[in-house]
């Protein structure tokens, strides 16, 4: 049955629509360098800055860092992956020993760089962890288990690419350090989102046009996905549940204020006898 909501959603799309498809057009072929030319792209970050997940002070740093209290080993470094300008890697470095953030795109890490500069304990590199066994080198550099956290990165990723990155994870964790990932679950279609984060159509904002520009179309990360990218016979679930994820503020409000995406979070464990370098499923 149809309803004037329904109706009117069409409309609504249907003036969108064109317009998110002719920028998504203008985006790289190859999804990495997008990223590197998104990254390359930014001038502020921040809340009033260019980076729609870089919510400042408005993020949920908090929920993590609670999380990697109760379940984490914080004895062990910190890897934190898909770091970007390295908001959470510094939010969460205080609780470590030593924290090392790494993103695919070499521009994501000379910002993380530039925005840490006096942080001790603290480094950035670059790492694809969508490549098969692209972790080997980092774990050995390490020479220990770590901890590892990701957060905003599988919900951008294609189902095979998410099982490469849960292998090079595995290799990272060894066999005492533990995962915590946090991703967007928006249980609407794409174009909900969209107009979830403001777009209307007449008007996109900023930070939303450079990630349609730039970076690979979200995708659901919940329940069903994290079973079939980690699966049971590598990890143990620790804890799941549902979480907050915060983007900057890209509506019109009497103050600031964080949009709220719905998300998932879970806290994996390597599963026992399992090995740092798990055979592709």
């Amino acid at each position: 049955m149809l309803t004037s909501a329904r109706i009117a959603g069409w409309g609504r799309d249907a003036l969108l629509l064109p317009r998110v498809a002719w920028l998504a057009a203008r985006a790289p072929r190859d999804w990495r360098a997008g990223w590197e030319r998104y990254w390359g792209s930014i001038t502020t970050t921040g809340v009033g800055g260019d980076v729609l997940w870089d919510t400042g002070d408005l993020d949920e740093t908090q929920t993590y860092r609670k999380l990697i209290r109760e379940n984490l080993d914080t004895s062990l470094p910190l890897v934190d992956v898909g770091c970007g300008n390295g908001r959470f890697t510094r939010g969460l470095a205080p609780l470590f020993p030593s924290t090392i953030g790494v993103d695919l795109a070499r521009n994501a890490v000379l910002r993380a760089r530039a925005e840490s500069s006096g942080w001790t304990d603290l480094t950035f590199q670059t790492l694809d962890v969508t490549v098969p066994h692209a972790a080997r080198p980092l774990a050995a550099a390490i020479g220990q288990d770590v901890n590892v956290f990701v957060r905003g990165v599988l919900h951008v990723l294609g189902p095979a690419d998410r099982e490469a990155a849960a292998r090079n994870l595995r290799t990272l964790v060894g066999s005492r350090g533990r995962l915590l990932l946090a991703e967007t679950n928006f249980p609407g279609s794409k174009m909900d989102y969209l107009r979830h984060l403001g777009a209307t159509p007449l008007h996109l904002p900023d930070p939303l046009r450079r990630a349609i520009t730039d970076t690979p179309a979200p995708r659901h990360f919940g329940l069903n996905e994290r079973r079939a990218a980690f699966p049971a016979t590598d990890w143990t679930v620790v804890e799941d549940g549902a979480v907050d994820i915060l983007t900057i503020p890209l509506h019109d409000h009497p103050a600031p204020d964080a949009e709220h995406v719905p998300g998932y979070y879970a806290i994996l464990a390597p599963t026992t006898g399992s090995t740092n370098e798990p055979s592709p499923s």
